[in-house]
């Protein structure tokens, strides 16, 4: 199979192809979704990444908020070779994310399983391995040939162009995840899956959201949900309830998870629930019986074991971690001749290597995943073995590791959102790991990250993770003692302060200790606890189990800084509630030293209980 010319190998900033519009220019289209006749605006236009590279408007149905492309051709994906199938095995598939909605599905109901789709082939192997389902998947694309081989699973190449097509047997579940989006005739795709489900069997589906297409999504992430000349349409939960229900599915379950739509969907009695908990047990099993079935070299080996050290290091079990991550470091050595155990080595040889002038010459030096893997090494060098400078290391390749990846696929106009957000969270954790050692240099560093650009992208970091990383900095620089170096951080922090929650109430108890022990300012230090406390009561009111453990230990600091203002009666009215004898039923027990120590204080400074 021939690969497609896409044209060049400069890297290209696509994101800085995106113009956003006013809404001034319309264009006459038809609504994939709601079916919607009328002159839309156009939200933003954007080059594809096809030669000759046209300009291609997005417009917004006015009936239902879906977004599309009216005036972009359809690409020719059986024909293409596709470039990104490498990338796709060791870092952007999203098999946890795929067999967390076939969890809403009781897997002891069904039988049989359909994919339309089904790219590499990943959750017809998982259903068959954790459910034992007989699944069967549908896709003419380069990548499908490639998982029908290596996986041994169930895949037709061609297009499902009637019911008839997937044979005479109905199916309990069938899936469509990240397809619809690419389709310029969503009816007839839907009226297919309808027709080859039983009368009580659902359909699945993933789909990027509309509502993610915003000014101030952050790039990477903006363009993985464009894909400019590849997506089609970007549906709106109610632009894709009312397609759904215009084809025949009566009962449908939309969940709108900011730049992704999860969909459950029936022509009977819905069977799915969304809100199934996914029992991650299961898919680690899955990756433990593919790491033994596959090659460590291959790009399907490393992905797998990747993913495996992402999930146990997320779950906190950190030996079976550094085990995994023992499996990954050997692929890594015999692949790529790659010595994850030098991780300074690796950041030296990453930051003078040249830029590669293709995918295949970025995977002929480097996995598609390192700077993830190097990210996972640096949670555990941290966590479990509190080598901190080493940590800091290894944050600084991921960083740089995940942006020389993410520059290397925006040569074809692709970009990897885990790597993004990664990337941003090693850079934070570059700063954070200097609280202990050199604090004063850690408010410096995470204050000056906001004005600085990304070396190769030139991108800033986004709000969400300047804001949460300052924060949190901010936050165990108090609880060091290190109250001159967290008092830089002040300012940023409280603007940024949320206006309830846990958050709120975590930062305002910091701010709390630095009014008092660092300011000498009781009575701002009150103020601070005060709104502490409450938004910690307002948690344990709606969510006792859910009540932050700092909520009582507020109040009687609180106490303490009006004591120290000289406001003895409004210290006693806060130590009340710590003393009484029988508490509010919805709050959680004081601590009994707490008390004792309420108790010490209201004796000490003779406050009038």
């Amino acid at each position: 199979m021939e690969k497609f010319d896409l044209g060049g190998t400069d890297i290209i900033n696509w994101t800085q192809t995106i113009v956003w519009e006013q809404g001034t220019r319309h264009l006459d289209a038809t609504c994939p979704a709601c079916g919607t006749s009328a002159a839309m605006p156009v939200r933003l236009h954007v080059r594809s990444p096809w030669p000759p590279h046209p300009e291609q408007p997005l417009v917004t149905c006015p009936g239902c908020d879906t977004a599309f492309h009216p005036t972009m051709t359809q690409p020719p994906y059986e024909a293409v070779l596709d470039p990104l199938v490498d990338v796709y095995l060791e870092q952007n598939a999203g098999i946890d994310v795929m067999a967390e909605l076939l969890a809403a599905v009781d897997p002891t109901r069904a039988r049989r399983y359909i994919e339309i789709g089904c790219g590499f082939g990943f959750l017809l192997d998982y259903a068959r391995v954790a459910f034992g389902w007989e699944a069967r998947g549908f896709d003419p694309g380069y990548s499908a040939r490639a998982g029908r081989t290596v996986l041994g699973v169930d895949i037709e190449h061609i297009y499902l162009n009637t019911a008839a097509d997937a044979g005479a047997e109905s199916y309990d579940v069938a899936l469509c995840a990240e397809v619809i989006e690419h389709v310029f005739q969503p009816e007839s795709l839907l009226l297919i899956l309808r027709d080859v489900l039983t009368a009580d069997g659902t359909l699945l589906l993933t789909t990027p959201s509309a509502s993610g297409i915003r000014p101030e999504t952050q790039p990477g992430t903006l363009l993985s949900l464009l894909c400019p000349g590849y997506h089609y349409a970007l549906y709106s939960p109610k632009g894709m309830e009312a397609l759904l229900r215009r084809v025949g599915f009566t009962q449908v379950s939309v969940q709108d998870r900011g730049h992704t739509l999860r969909v459950a969907a029936s022509k009977g009695p819905l069977q799915a629930d969304l809100a199934r908990p996914f029992d991650r047990r299961s898919y680690h099993d899955y990756l433990r019986t593919r790491i033994g079935t596959t090659d460590p070299t291959t790009p399907l080996g490393i992905g797998y074991r990747y993913r495996l050290l992402k999930e146990l290091t997320n779950a906190g079990d950190y030996a079976g971690a550094q085990a995994a991550l023992t499996g990954v470091a050997e692929a890594c050595r015999l692949r790529w001749g790659i010595d994850l155990s030098d991780p300074a080595g690796l950041l030296a040889a990453l930051s003078t290597a040249p830029m590669p002038a293709s995918i295949d010459a970025y995977h002929d030096s480097h996995p598609f995943c390192l700077g993830s893997i190097l990210y996972f090494q640096g949670i555990l060098t941290w966590q479990a073995d509190a080598r901190l400078d080493l940590a800091r290391v290894c944050f600084q390749a991921a960083t740089l590791a995940s942006e020389r990846m993410r520059a290397t696929l925006r040569i074809i106009g692709a970009d990897d959102e885990e790597s993004e957000e990664l990337m941003w969270r090693s850079r934070t954790y570059v700063s954070h790991l200097l609280i202990w050692s050199e604090p004063g240099q850690a408010a410096e560093d995470i204050r000056t990250l906001g004005q600085t650009p990304s070396a190769l992208l030139g991108e800033r970091i986004p709000t969400r993770f300047l804001d949460g990383a300052q924060r949190q900095i901010f936050i165990d620089l108090v609880n060091l003692g290190q109250y001159a170096a967290a008092d830089r951080l002040a300012s940023p922090v409280e603007a940024a302060l949320p206006s309830d929650g846990a958050v709120l109430a975590s930062a305002a108890f910091a701010f709390g200790i630095l009014s008092m022990n660092h300011r000498k300012a009781p009575r701002a230090a009150a103020s601070w606890f005060e709104k502490a406390y409450a938004a910690c009561r307002r948690i344990a009111e709606a969510a006792p189990a859910a009540a932050p453990g700092l909520m009582w230990s507020a109040l009687y600091h609180q106490a303490h800084a009006l004591a120290d203002a000289g406001r003895k009666d409004e210290a006693a009215e806060a130590l009340r509630p710590l003393l009484a004898e029988s508490g509010d039923a919805r709050l959680p027990a004081v601590d009994t030293e707490l008390k004792q120590r309420a108790r010490q204080l209201a004796g000490a400074r003779r406050l009038p209980l």
